[in-house]
């Protein structure tokens, strides 16, 4: 069984952070996604979804897509990040949401089903769209190395 997940940052391939997950990964495709990157204050990004993207937000360590039909989405496509193919596993769903911080604790990140391409794409946001955070358009953004996170 597979899931397929978006990401921008240091979980990319080639970055930081890609080791998170990297044994899982069975395929990957470069797409421009939806979106705006801001730059949290600890050198991180955080997307933030159009208003109107058809989305379900999930719960910590619940990966059951939704139910229902996927519906057409429409919005400016402008973050380039990966989608993913990952072997899907328990351990893998926990510990990428424990990595991101989306816990019954911790808001760090939210993990939402995004529409995509007639089905639905998991991905990290922004628990909230934070203008006090700098809109970036690539991470990192200056292109130097960040240390991993955690």
């Amino acid at each position: 069984m597979e899931l397929s997940l978006f990401v921008y940052g240091s979980l990319r391939p080639g970055k930081c952070n890609y080791d998170q997950l990297s044994a899982a990964v069975v395929g990957c495709a470069t797409v421009l996604w939806p979106g705006q990157m801001r730059l949290r204050p600890e050198g991180y990004p955080a997307l933030v979804l159009p208003a109107k993207w058809p989305v379900r937000l999930a719960s910590p360590y619940d990966w059951t897509y939704p139910p229902d039909s996927v519906p057409e989405g429409s919005g400016m496509l402008q973050v380039e990040g990966e989608v993913l193919r990952l072997h899907d596993s328990p351990q893998l769903r926990r510990q990428l949401d424990d990595f991101e911080g989306f816990t019954p604790q911790q808001r760090d990140y939210l993990r939402v089903a995004c529409a995509w391409q007639g089905g639905w794409v998991w991905t990290y946001v922004a628990p909230e769209d934070r203008e006090d955070w700098p809109l970036i358009e690539r991470w990192p953004p200056d292109d130097q190395p960040i240390a991993p996170w955690r």
